[in-house]
């Protein structure tokens, strides 16, 4: 039923798999794991219809823990960016236990699947993704530029995830000057996430005053209102 172009098929076939994946065997779990991704490579821009199935599909996959880790990097080597959307968004909402694996691919493996483990990272809403700030902060010098957009972009999500007090004050320190830094790339749209990512330290509290100054007065300066 998760072949069908109607909405309310592709629903049932989530709610079996819901109810029953968890006990299938490997190789049937494997196989019903590549079903579920095979919706993923929907174009929601033209099914509209079915954007809530793609959605139910993540929830089912991500409710699956550590078990699909192993398979959705696996598929994240062959599949659409459309997919690789979803299979990152899925990591992320696994959260802590996705992070060790997602942390070997930001250091180890190719730039395409690096900024899409990064993108994951920053899907991760909880204390433990503070952990990858080692691999995200070291990503902002990557030479590609999706990696540096994905690093930048994920350190503001994880100002989002993480309070201030649960960061060293060095620790802040670090990331401010790092997407500062970012503020002067060559890649406009790696400029605009340094920009955005700021932001979010400074709704976080994670910066002192006279950091924020600095941020302002470097946003007036991109507005030419120096």
């Amino acid at each position: 039923s998760l072949q069908s172009d109607r909405p309310e098929r592709i629903g049932e076939g989530l709610d079996h798999l819901r109810a029953h994946m968890g006990t299938l065997p490997e190789t049937e779990f494997r196989r019903a794991v590549e079903e579920l991704c095979s919706l993923f490579y929907v174009d929601s821009a033209d099914r509209p219809d079915l954007q809530p199935m793609l959605d139910r599909g993540v929830a089912v996959l991500a409710a699956q823990g550590p078990r699909v880790i192993p398979q959705l990097l696996e598929l994240m080597k062959g599949s659409d960016i459309k997919s690789h959307l979803y299979l990152a968004r899925t990591l992320g909402y696994i959260g802590q236990a996705a992070l060790p694996a997602l942390r070997r691919v930001v250091a180890t493996e190719d730039a395409y699947s690096r900024s899409f483990a990064l993108f994951a990272v920053g899907k991760v809403n909880d204390l433990a993704v503070r952990e990858a700030l080692p691999e995200v902060i070291g990503s902002l010098m990557h030479p590609d530029k999706e990696v540096r957009d994905s690093a930048a972009r994920a350190l503001g999500k994880i100002a989002e995830a993480v309070p201030a007090t649960q960061l060293g004050e060095d620790r802040r320190a670090e990331i401010f000057e790092v997407l500062f830094r970012t503020l002067s790339d060559v890649q406009p749209a790696v400029r605009a996430k340094a920009v955005r990512s700021l932001g979010k330290l400074v709704r976080a509290a994670y910066l002192a005053p006279a950091q924020e100054e600095r941020v302002r007065l470097a946003i007036l300066r991109i507005l030419g209102r120096d």
